[in-house]
């Protein structure tokens, strides 16, 4: 952005080749929020003697693209000297190997990093320390921001001075002036004191004017009073050494709070990660372990997650973590003993004990806990429960505490949210499962009454209506016509065949002879039958002893036969099919279909979802076992069907 302007390109910018032993760039006179890839790349040409090449790492979010594509125009013309490479749109972890394997006589040059390719969210600190923590080579970075997470320097862009110039600028204009764009810059040269000593450099190479931070105090200034001013009095001498101790005091306060709050960002992207990566049954475990990181992290004694129930006016514990030798939580708060609590997170607020709400201190004790913070959990705009962390003695909770405490909190409600409708999709699945068993179980039940309405009821009339047309026959009177005659046999054969058509349809419907003569004789009765009715040749085998079978298991695999054989004549063009039962690995009881056919393709028949492998799969299911299907275009199918026994020692038995 262009202060008091529109935006110039990138030609207005100065151009600054490589630097002489004796000259820098005046960067900070010549650009506005100038992207400093070029005179970072020639500052470390300089300080390091013998560079070969260089790494450039920016994240892949649509904003960080403008630094991209920046550093490709700036850096074109040193590519001609030095080989450059780019590592843009890589998943973190690769960026860590590669930059981890770079040769000596390389360097790193780091944009802001926000979003990876996998498409995980970070912080720019928070990257450049973990890459400073692989990386053998210097790294170096072009925003202020970086200075102190790991990288040695750079021409950084000051934000703080670009606020300036535009804060000035803007004072001209509401005192009516019309200022032209500004060409003061807001790109400083900057450096890290520990990186450059830990990269021994030499630091007569550094820009005259460039910012060095992190300094030790050096004991010329930290004892020139007495070399300088030996006869001052002992108050100015006291005078000068508290203020150094002063400011001292305040970097370490500053160090302190840009170590905490990397620490908090780096558990918040922990967390987040483990939670949005792990699986559902996974949630509750890694649930407890940040519920531990936290408390670590914050040292407080306990961390813990509420559940409200339904009106809103109870919590019980869901997830803790307690430390150890501090007395457990208590299991249940009322809002009686809380009002003010749960009045401030309904409103999705979050609170501490005592302050916002000291009011409900008295209660707080009651649990042994002198203070706590508690941030609500919210999920599709209503509190469902809340974040709480307590200590069993007297504490102060910092303001910036309160924000950090509802980032924790939101990425609770996620998980909990998620895992909640994983359960319920379960519970769903279950339920149609249950259905699916109860469709299967009444449809057997009805094919049974059919069969048995067939046999005992139509097939009895029909064998009396063949009896009938016997006797009618026999009856007639002598010189009756053969017509005549041929006819009533006629009707008489078609009342036989009407009642074995019958009879086989019965027994399609339900196979009496699985009932009385078990599965192995049912099984080599049905393949003969098919053998003889369809032209196919089946091969049937069965264990000497299959043992008892459980009735629903035996009916299973009978009907399983039945679909198999038929979708053999039906669709695979075979000669041959071959159908085995046993117990061939104990205590699995185990069926297996084969053909000689065309085969299919298995995927594409799954991705079609044909309800004939579907209702396979769901029968083989509700009998306890497992189906497998194994197919390949013009090789042939097998079917198998795999049921563990021992796990049904309770089901009704086959004979």
């Amino acid at each position: 952005m262009l202060v008091g302007g529109g935006r110039p390109p990138e030609g207005l910018n100065a151009h600054f080749g490589p630097l002489s032993a004796g000259s820098h760039p005046k960067v900070a006179s010549n650009s506005v929020l100038r992207r400093g890839w070029g005179e970072t790349l020639d500052l470390a040409r300089r300080v390091h003697p013998g560079l070969r090449r260089a790494v450039v790492i920016v994240g892949s979010t649509a904003g960080e693209r403008f630094w991209l594509e920046s550093a490709r125009r700036q850096l074109a013309a040193a590519a001609e000297s030095i080989e450059i490479s780019y590592l843009v749109d890589s998943n973190f972890r690769d960026v860590l190997r590669a930059v981890a394997a770079l040769p000596k006589d390389s360097v790193v040059l780091v944009g802001p990093f926000l979003r990876d390719g996998a498409g995980r969210d970070f912080s720019t600190p928070a990257v450049i320390a973990r890459l400073a923590g692989v990386a053998r080579v210097p790294i170096y970075g072009l925003t202020e921001g970086m200075v102190g997470s790991g990288i040695v320097g750079g021409y950084v862009v000051s934000y703080q001075a670009h606020g300036r110039v535009a804060a000035e600028l803007a004072l001209r204009v509401l005192a009516g002036e019309r200022p032209e764009p500004t060409g003061e810059g807001t790109t400083t040269a900057m450096f890290d004191d520990r990186q450059i000593a830990r990269w021994k450099i030499d630091r007569r190479l550094l820009p005259p004017d460039g910012v060095v931070l992190f300094q030790k105090p050096s004991p010329w200034t930290q004892y020139r009073g007495y070399v300088v001013g030996a006869a001052l009095l002992v108050l100015v001498q006291m005078g000068f050494i508290a203020a150094l101790l002063m400011e001292r005091a305040q970097r370490r306060r500053t160090q302190r709070g840009l170590a905490d709050r990397l620490r908090f960002e780096t558990l918040l992207s922990d967390l987040s990660h483990a939670l949005a990566s792990c699986s559902d049954a996974d949630i509750d475990r890694e649930i407890e372990v940040g519920l531990r990181r936290i408390v670590e992290d914050l040292g407080t004694d306990r961390a813990t997650l509420w559940a409200y129930n339904d009106a809103g006016d109870e919590a019980r514990v869901s997830h803790t973590w307690t430390r150890p030798g501090v007395p457990p939580v208590s299991p249940l708060l009322r809002e009686k003993d809380f009002p003010r609590s749960f009045a401030e997170l309904r409103a999705g607020r979050v609170l501490r004990i005592p302050t916002e709400a000291s009011s409900d201190r008295e209660g707080l004790v009651r649990t042994q806990t002198l203070s706590s913070a508690l941030a609500p959990l919210v999920e599709g705009g209503r509190v469902v429960g809340s974040l709480s962390v307590g200590s069993v003695q007297e504490r102060h909770w910092p303001d910036d505490l309160l924000p950090r405490l509802q980032l924790l909190a939101n990425v609770f409600a996620g998980a909990l949210s998620r895992q909640r409708a994983a359960h319920a999709a379960r519970e769903s699945a279950r339920d149609i499962r249950d259905l699916a068993g109860r469709l299967m179980t009444a449809q057997e039940e009805e094919r049974r009454r059919i069969a048995r309405e067939l046999h005992d009821g139509v097939n009895q009339d029909l064998a009396a209506l063949s009896i009938a047309l016997s006797a009618i026959e026999d009856d007639l009177p002598e010189g009756t016509p053969i017509a005549r005659r041929k006819e009533l046999s006629q009707l008489q054969e078609r009342a036989v065949e009407l009642a074995e058509t019958i009879r086989h349809m019965s027994h399609e419907l339900h196979p009496g002879v699985l009932q009385y003569a078990g599965l192995a004789a049912a099984l080599r009765s049905y393949c003969r039958e098919f053998e003889r009715d369809h032209g196919l040749a089946v091969a049937y085998r069965a264990d000497d002893d299959l043992g008892a079978i459980p009735a629903d298991v035996a009916l299973c695999l009978y009907r399983v036969t039945q679909e198999a054989l038929k979708n053999i004549s039906r669709h695979a063009n075979a000669s041959h099919a071959w159908v085995s039962v046993g117990r061939w690995v104990a205590p699995d009881l185990t069926l297996s279909i084969r053909d000689d056919g065309r085969g299919f393709d298995l995927a594409a028949a799954h991705a079609r979802g044909g309800l004939g492998l579907i209702s396979l799969d769901e029968r083989v299911r509700i009998a306890g076992g497992r189906l497998i299907i194994a197919s390949e275009p013009d090789r042939g199918t097998e079917i198998r069907v795999v049921v563990r026994l021992a796990d049904l020692a309770e089901a009704p038995r086959d004979a």
